[in-house]
């Protein structure tokens, strides 16, 4: 009867270590996996906030935008200067030349590369009216864009942040002087189609 009790009491205590211990490997599992689930977040903030501190951002969108946006402002031009529209201004700017000091820094040292005509590495308010730079009227492209049925895609979707080129042979080329930068795989950041710089 002892040995009967004994056996017995020997089987209740295994089967409880082994319960007891299945419950400390679920709850270790289950510690492992809420460990591995904080540090992906951890890894997924840092890297989002990473993208929002050097405010980079991929191409593919932007590039669809500022096509879509030097159609928009092509066919404007086309209309504009077929049906002698004069309440429209070239391309669809808002019509003033913008001041040097209305460029942002990067792209005013990107636009060098096709403004700077006394070659003095500098963009001048006499380069900037050379080109014709201005400001898009934002009601005048919202209505051609709502007329394609299309949205802007990429990050900045600011109307404002885009000028147009009205002069000369790069007349229509809409450029990009927000605060975002777009970056591709090569590490050129682009202010529109073809104009773009090394990245910093």
């Amino acid at each position: 009867m002892y040995t009967r009790n004994l056996l017995s009491y020997n089987y209740k205590s295994n089967i409880d270590s082994i319960v007891i211990r299945k419950i400390n490997l679920i709850k270790m599992l289950f510690l492992l996996l809420l460990l591995i689930i904080f540090l992906t977040s951890i890894v997924r903030f840092y890297n989002f906030f990473e993208c929002v501190n050097s405010s980079s951002f991929p191409v593919d969108d932007f590039k669809t935008d500022i096509s879509m946006l030097s159609e928009a402002v092509n066919i404007i031009e086309t209309e504009r200067t077929s049906n002698d529209n004069l309440q429209i201004n070239n391309f669809g700017s808002d019509g003033k030349i913008v001041d040097a000091s209305e460029i942002r820094t990067d792209l005013a040292a990107a636009l060098i590369k096709i403004g700077d005509m006394d070659n003095d590495k500098k963009l001048s308010d006499e380069e900037i009216t050379e080109l014709g730079v201005m400001k898009l009227d934002t009601k005048v492209i919202q209505k051609e864009l709502r007329e394609f049925q299309f949205n802007l895609r990429s990050s900045d979707h600011n109307l404002k942040n885009f000028i147009v080129i009205t002069k000369g042979k790069y007349a229509g080329t809409i450029l990009y002087n927000g605060p975002l930068k777009f970056i591709d795989d090569e590490h050129k950041r682009y202010f529109g189609l073809e104009l773009w710089m090394d990245a910093k």
